[in-house]
């Protein structure tokens, strides 16, 4: 069994206030597993141990709030919180971030849910993937770092089908996933409740991220090793 720590939070690339000001609101992670038979039971295809092993160490990041966003031109849209107003979301929605380029015809679209996950020494790297068996009508940004060698957040970054003129989450939907790779072992989340730690660790994440505006092109291999020192404080 190998720990991850973790915690989440909205945040803005003009973010105003306390990072932390709508925690109640994160929803903790979902195992894959457990979410699947709670909306389906147990499927046929549980019997198949590669089914479960990839789903093992998988789980859903789910929306903390109802939200909808919508068209309202060629190149634009916005996002409404269905309870409130309209601007209480548009500082934590992005579009063209982090990608300019259209893919399948969809522009990058970016919503400020992050999560953070970190650990000490075991060699886990984690993916950021669509969903398995949950029905979007959007295509996640993907990629995958070893979270014991390097520190920064997952991102909500996504391609919506360009058929569509809106589309609606509810609190509790799955939005993306993360799975852990840990050498065939279970991965077993820790949440991270403390403020002075999360504001540690989000200090270190900007010490990483700002390395690629100075150096851009660094191969991540190379990000592991220069952030060598980094690690040791996080855990010292």
């Amino acid at each position: 069994m190998k720990t991850v720590e973790y915690f989440g939070m909205l945040t803005s690339l003009q973010e105003t206030g306390m990072p932390f000001d709508v925690e109640m609101l994160i929803n903790d992670p979902v195992p894959a597993l457990s979410y699947i038979k709670e909306q389906h039971g147990s499927l046929d295809a549980f019997k198949c141990p590669s089914v479960v092993n990839h789903l093992k160490n998988t789980y859903y990041i789910t929306s903390p709030i109802d939200f909808t966003i919508e068209r309202i031109g060629d190149d634009h849209w916005r996002i409404k919180n269905n309870r409130a107003h309209t601007t209480s979301l548009k500082r934590y929605f992005h579009l063209q971030m982090p990608e300019s380029q259209r893919v399948n015809d969809s522009i990058c679209m970016n919503f400020g849910l992050q999560y953070y996950f970190v650990n000490n020494g075991d060699d886990i790297t984690m993916e950021v993937i669509d969903p398995p068996l949950c029905h979007l009508q959007l295509t996640n940004m993907c990629g995958e770092f070893n979270i014991s060698k390097w520190f920064r957040p997952t991102n909500f970054t996504f391609f919506l089908d360009p058929s569509l003129n809106e589309v609606s989450f509810k609190r509790g939907q799955p939005l993306y996933a993360v799975r852990f790779r840990a050498g065939g072992n279970t991965v077993k989340l820790s949440r991270i409740d403390d403020l002075e730690r999360r504001e540690r660790l989000l200090y270190e994440q900007m010490r990483a991220t700002t390395l690629k505006e100075f150096y851009p092109g660094l191969k991540l291999e190379q990000m592991y090793e220069l952030f060598k020192t980094n690690m040791k404080r996080i855990f010292k």
